[in-house]
Formats: C-alpha cells, structure tokens, sequence
C-alpha cells in the first residue's frame, strides 16, 4: 500500500502547471516580459493547481478515499470478519467515468487525489444479545476500521494518511435463495456510522532558472514547498444489495449520502530571490489559497464484484459521485466467519 501512496502523490506533483501558482508581484523597471516568462519556467517545476478549486477537490477526494474500508457490501457475516482494505479517492472535474475506463484522462483537470487504507473488524450484532433498543441484534452488524501510512520521505514527498471510521449496517428487508442455493439475494441493507479521514502531503522543488526577454534576465534560486493537510469527517447513509452466484462470485450495488464536514489547508511557502538585469525589480508568491471545506451533502452511487472461496474473500468497489466529480475505488481482503 506504500507503493500505492507513494505513486498517487508522485503523480499528482508531476502534472504539468498551467494554473500559475507561482507570480512575480510589485514589478519595476525591465520585469516585464522577462519576469512573464520566468514564472512559466518555475510554474513548469510546480504541481497543476488552480487556487479557486484545489482545495475544495482535495476534499472531496478524501472523503471519496474511505468508501469500502469498513462495512462489506459482497456478503452477510454470521460471526466476525477481519480484512486489509486499500482505496483512493479522486476528483475528477472535467473527466467523465467513459474517459477514465477508456483511459482518456486529462490529468490536468484532476483537482485532487486522496488515499485510504484499513485493518477491519466487523461483528455479528446478536453476539451482543437479541436486541439493543429498537434494534434487532440478528439483523445488525457493526464493523470499525483503522489504518496510518506513511509515505517514505524522499525526492522532496513527504506524506501521510490516516483512515478511521465505524459503521452500523442492518438488514431492512431479508433475503433468499433459489436453486439449491446456487442464487441468493441478500436482501436490502442500511448502512451508517462515521467515517474521519486525514492527510498530508508536502513536495519541496528546487528551482534554479533564468530567462531572458525583451533585453531583460531574469532568475530565481529557491524552493517552492506545496501540500495540503486534509482532515474530512463524514456520516454516510446508504441502501445496498448484493447477490450470490453459484457461491463464488457475489454482485453488489447502491445508493449512499454523505454529510461532510472538515477542512483541507494549503501547504505553500516560497524561498528564494529574484534578481532582474537593467534596474528590474519583482517579488515572487506562491497561492494555493487557504482552505476549503468538501462538499456539504452529496449524492453517489457504487457496485462492486466480490469473489468468495470459502471464508476468503476479495472484493473491489467503485464509487461515483452523483452531485459532484468525485470517484472512489476499493481493494480489500477478507475473512469472514
């Protein structure tokens, strides 16, 4: 999972920039059109990002990273079941689902990227009694999910992310079988709980460049250090189903809603001169804003295969956004009892 993270955010900073979130301010004498094309060459070195929607697509991906790290969706558990769950989270803007199952992807639109991974437990409710509440313990699974990675710190990445989450999932309408249970339909399930995610992620770049233009140099020699530290917090709500064939691959499907809360803050510091031949003068900045929160209330829809062979299962599970870009994918393994 190390990997993964490590390649995720690699290739988030290595998009090429267009947005410019490096300047050159309070100009005098020949920075101009020298200090223009000096911020290309130093915005080239620096990730895609736009100070408008970075932040907020950074949001919404981490709360996109937990989906199917902890209730399982594929099967209904009679005792317990432990799992290894690995996800990412992303927002896709301009990029349609076609586009990205095709792998026509313009990574310049991405907004942002989030990681997720888990160790679960999830229980059978009635090993706590028959009944808490108004709730039926036979039809009633809890499930808790935790998990930090970290990324190892080199080439100027630097990062972490950790996920942790609980659930409750009970069996609203009951399911069945036919032929010899060879088909089953697990029925209807709804699921809730909290899921928090936390991230950060910081690039530092060397820069060393010089241009010149119009009878003009201009240079700068620093670094540029650019990140987000994310923590998203969200209570999911969903309807899922699942069907069983020939007890070795199961179907499943669904609608979720999510209210989020949380912030994701830039991580921008810029050091470093510029110097300007011919009496220029300019300062460089370096904006990637201050923070966003993801989106409020969302709407998603997800599907996912599972293959069972015996109390071995794995699964993978998509998520895509209904009223925003967001897509999730989930990679786990399971025993379950």
């Amino acid at each position: 999972m190390k990997k993964v993270f490590v390649l995720l955010l690699t290739a988030l900073i290595c998009l090429p920039s267009h947005a410019g979130l490096f300047k050159i301010i309070n100009r005098t004498g020949t920075c101009i059109a020298a200090c223009d094309s000096l911020e290309v060459e130093v915005n080239n070195n620096l990730p895609n990002a736009d100070q408008s929607n970075y932040l907020k697509g950074m949001a919404n991906a981490s709360v996109a990273s937990q989906k199917g790290l902890g209730a399982s969706y594929g099967s209904n558990i009679e005792y317990l079941e432990v799992g290894f769950t690995g996800a990412i989270g992303a927002d896709l803007s301009g990029n349609s689902t076609s586009q990205l199952l095709k792998g026509d992807v313009d990574y310049n639109q991405i907004r942002g990227i989030g990681v997720g991974g888990a160790v679960s437990l999830g229980l059978k409710g009635d090993l706590f009694g028959s009944s808490i509440g108004p709730l039926d313990m036979k039809k009633t699974s809890f499930y808790g999910y935790f998990l930090t990675l970290d990324a190892p710190n080199r080439d100027g990445l630097d990062g972490s992310a950790t996920s942790l989450g609980m659930h409750l999932r009970y069996k609203f309408i009951e399911g069945g079988g036919a032929g010899l249970g060879l088909f089953n339909w697990g029925g209807i399930d709804i699921t809730t709980g909290f899921e928090r995610a936390a991230m950060k992620i910081k690039f530092v770049e060397t820069i060393s460049e010089s241009v010149t233009a119009s009878g003009a140099t201009a240079n700068f020699i620093g670094s540029a250090t650019v990140g987000a530290d994310v923590t998203t917090y969200t209570i999911p709500l969903e309807l899922s189903t699942n069907f069983q064939f020939f007890y070795v691959a199961s179907f499943f499907g669904g609608l979720g809603m999510d209210l989020s809360f949380g912030k994701a803050k830039s991580v921008a510091n810029l050091t470093g001169d510029i110097s300007v031949t011919g009496g220029g003068t300019g300062e460089g900045s370096l904006d990637l804003g201050s923070a966003e929160s993801p989106s409020l209330f969302s709407l998603r829809a997800f599907a996912g295969l599972q293959l069972n062979l015996a109390a071995l299962k794995t699964f993978i599970l998509f998520n895509k956004g209904l009223t925003n870009d967001s897509l999730g994918l989930a990679l786990g393994v399971r025993l379950a009892f």
